[in-house]
């Protein structure tokens, strides 16, 4: 057996070991509410790794010549608290994501189209929601409710105008951010403030982020290959989050209004630049109704009096990240020290988050021997407007407490990704919750305490791990 079998094999023993154990870890009795997964961008990330040269013989590979590529990535996230929050416990959340891409050229013909399926199924228990009781979540892979749906079902065609597919579109069921505010590093963090899609963005617009997805398009041109600009229009769509809504409910009836966006941004990598980086500049503009945090249609307070929700439409905002390799002391390998950073800003005060930010660095390339293992740190913090801050507040006094809830909160973490086998990555991490907000426990009548959360995020993707045929 080579050296490649045997890490593969280890991989797959070591998966299977940790899902099984993970998956009778920390029993709670409750249904949880949390956040969302960029279970997307992860598989995007993970698919960026297989290799260029895949098995050449099976079915499989049958099928990849006459254009049908397939993929399976699996994801467990388990986090502890052994200080702070409401409570101290446990948990575990899980997700499996699988598809297929169909290549258009190869089937019937169709030349630069393609057609992209993907399912995925999460079962999810948030540590923040039955334990911390508030704060961003300490999983970013936990969902609201157990789910197996379609994560992406769209249409792509490329075209060539001045450059080879300068020009792209997508249209489909899918997330927003499968295109918009990609980070290399969006997968290295545990923490929601820290890893997938922008934190901040779908709270504050309402456009839903994977494992969800809705009716959407977009348009993307490359002027050169460090340069681009995407625009797109994704669905308002309640029946999201409906946990009811099944895998094949693709209807258009609850639908509310359009957020559009564009994105322009300059990016290298280590193919055409020695110390690559990356600058992006997008916003949104929301064409339909949004509750106001605070107000009732009368002008006062919802909680004291009740009411009817005040809504507003017209909401939008900005945001801004890059990230830039700092220190590469040897051009012929790819460890390096890199920094990021990212900020979300939404110009309207009626929403739950004003801003959000943070900062960070990673090293790829550790120890001796371990070039593809990285080491991260980064701090976030999340900024609350007065609307939300008011109604915090008058909760927390129904609640029978006193005093203001603080308005901003703060995140740090670090995580090692241990790279165990090709497509396989374990990554413990710590993190610290400094003033959680009390969004998920409205009615807690105290400050939550300070958390402090040991977590383990394992990523496995099998396409990579088993040389599945990949397409171009």
């Amino acid at each position: 057996m080579s050296r490649s079998d045997r890490l593969r094999l280890s991989g797959a023993c070591a998966l299977v070991c940790a899902m099984g154990a993970g998956a009778a870890w920390a029993q709670a009795p409750n249904p949880a509410r949390a956040g969302a997964t960029d279970a997307a961008a992860a598989t995007e990330a993970a698919r960026k790794n297989v290799p260029q040269q895949p098995t050449d013989s099976g079915v499989l590979a049958a099928l990849a010549e006459r254009g049908i590529y397939t993929r399976l990535l699996l994801n467990m996230e388990l986090a502890a608290n052994p200080s702070g929050g409401i409570d101290q416990g446990a948990t575990a959340s899980q997700y499996v994501v699988g598809g297929a891409d169909f290549d258009l050229d190869k089937l019937v013909g169709w030349s630069g189209g393609r057609i992209q399926a993907t399912i995925i199924g999460i079962k999810s228990r948030s540590l923040t929601s039955f334990y911390i009781g508030g704060g961003t979540s300490a999983q970013e892979n936990s969902a609201p409710f157990t789910l197996f749906r379609f994560l992406d079902l769209s249409f792509h065609q490329n075209f060539s105008l001045y450059n080879k597919n300068d020009l792209a579109f997508s249209i489909g069921r899918m997330s927003a951010f499968q295109t918009f505010a990609k980070s290399p590093f969006s997968t290295l963090f545990q923490n929601h403030a820290h890893s997938g899609a922008l934190y901040g963005f779908s709270q504050s617009s309402g456009t839903v982020l994977a494992p969800l997805s809705t009716w959407g398009g977009r348009i993307s041109y490359r002027p050169s290959d460090k340069t681009y600009v995407h625009a797109g229009s994704f669905s308002i769509d309640p029946a999201t989050l409906d946990a009811g809504t099944h895998l094949w409910d693709f209807s258009s009836s609850r639908i509310t209004g359009q957020n559009y966006m564009l994105e322009t941004g300059y990016e290298t990598d280590f193919h055409n630049d020695p110390m690559p980086g990356r600058i992006r500049l997008g916003a949104w503009y929301l064409d339909a109704a949004r509750n106001d945090v605070y107000l009732n249609t009368e002008g006062r307070s919802f909680t004291r009096y009740g009411g009817a929700r005040l809504t507003h439409r017209h909401g939008n905002g900005i945001y801004i990240m890059g990230d830039q390799v700092l220190s590469r002391p040897d051009l012929k390998s790819r460890r390096n020290l890199a920094m990021f950073a990212s900020m979300v800003y939404n110009r309207s005060d009626a929403e739950a988050i004003k801003y959000t930010a943070k900062v960070g660095l990673v090293k790829t390339g550790t120890f001796a021997g371990r070039d593809s293992d990285t080491f991260g740190v980064v701090a976030s913090t999340l900024k609350m407007p007065d609307k939300q801050v008011a109604f915090l507040s008058e909760r927390r006094a129904l609640g029978g407490g006193a005093g203001r809830v603080n308005s901003e909160g703060y995140v740090l973490e670090a995580a090692y990704s241990y790279a165990l086998a090709p497509g396989v990555t374990v990554a413990p991490n710590i993190q610290y919750l400094h003033k959680p907000d009390s969004r998920v426990t409205p009615n807690y009548p105290r400050d939550i305490q300070d958390a402090l959360v040991l977590g383990v995020r394992i990523n496995a993707n099998l396409g990579a791990l088993f040389n599945f045929p990949r397409i171009q």
